[in-house]
């Protein structure tokens, strides 16, 4: 469940948008009478005319549950998702001005609340940092309620993405490795072996025409991640050596694919750190299966 909130100034147009029976129907009001979006907006606007001051004297709020959760709330549901959404924002229903209605014309369905900022007694409610607070409520309500939050929605969605990045980062490594022990003589060669593990190398061009970094491409996935986000000890800088000015690239169609030498006293160091990664996984390997046999005696 996600929820968008902002301070406006209200007027017919936006009651006419909410409050229309072809977009839904009524769910709970307090404080408002009259039935026409018209009449509403002349009921609130009443109560607004004590405090001339506030130009956005309408809070309006859309409470939107995923849509495989509103699906299954019936109207009981809303009615308290909704309750207990403005008591989390610190606002009564039994005595804010508001009126709640249900937009149902898409599979998405949601709430809109319209609510008036000027109290009975002419003072303000607070609308400072709005938009924050009502997807903090949303979160908190839906967790409460046993229904999914944006939050949730988001962190799994980051988590998915890194899990598939792990992946794609342990792919390029071996794909690296393998690379580096056929040694290149220099980075066209070493990006035409990549390719054929499905993987661009691209180098990174500064304004003074030197290499700045490199950039692995995975096109199965489209995953494109730096090469020190893949890991930091593969440092392709120093492997490769820049002899091209940026002039005598721009005259060439595929510049990244020549003049970059590979640097033959570091790709030793490199291929002996590769082998020593490769025996560590090696021997990690041995050791979780070690383990879990003996978990299985």
């Amino acid at each position: 469940m996600i929820s968008k909130a902002k301070s406006c100034p209200g007027g017919t147009a936006l009651f006419n948008y909410v409050v229309n029976e072809k977009k839904g129907y009524e769910l709970l009001r307090n404080g408002l009478s009259g039935v026409t979006p018209k009449e509403l907006y002349t009921d609130m606007s009443i109560l607004q005319q004590q405090n001339l001051r506030c130009i956005n004297n309408t809070i309006s709020i859309v409470l939107s549950p995923t849509i495989q959760d509103g699906t299954a709330m019936s109207n009981k549901d809303l009615k308290e998702l909704t309750q207990d959404f403005l008591r989390e924002l610190k606002l009564d229903p039994k005595t804010n001005q508001f009126i709640a209605f249900v937009h149902t014309e898409k599979d998405h369905k949601h709430v809109h609340l319209l609510l008036n900022r000027v109290k009975p007694d002419s003072s303000l409610i607070k609308d400072s940092f709005i938009s924050k607070k009502s997807q903090t409520a949303a979160h908190k309500i839906a967790i409460d309620h046993g229904f999914t939050s944006a939050k949730e929605i988001k962190e799994a969605k980051e988590q998915k993405r890194k899990n598939a990045n792990k992946v794609v980062k342990d792919i390029i490594k071996k794909a690296h490795y393998f690379v580096l022990k056929r040694e290149p003589k220099n980075l066209k060669v070493y990006q035409e072996e990549m390719k054929k593990y499905g993987i661009q190398v691209l180098p990174t061009i500064n304004k003074q025409g030197n290499i700045q970094g490199f950039r692995f491409i995975h096109d199965p996935t489209g995953s494109n991640l730096k090469a020190s986000e893949v890991d930091r000890n593969l440092k392709l800088n120093e492997l490769f050596t820049n002899e091209t000015s940026i002039n005598e690239l721009a005259r060439d169609q595929n510049p990244v694919l020549q003049d970059y030498k590979i640097d033959s006293s570091t790709l030793g160091s490199r291929i002996s750190q590769l082998l020593s990664y490769g025996e560590e996984s090696a021997d990690e390997n041995s050791r979780r299966k070690r383990k879990r046999n003996s978990r299985n005696r």
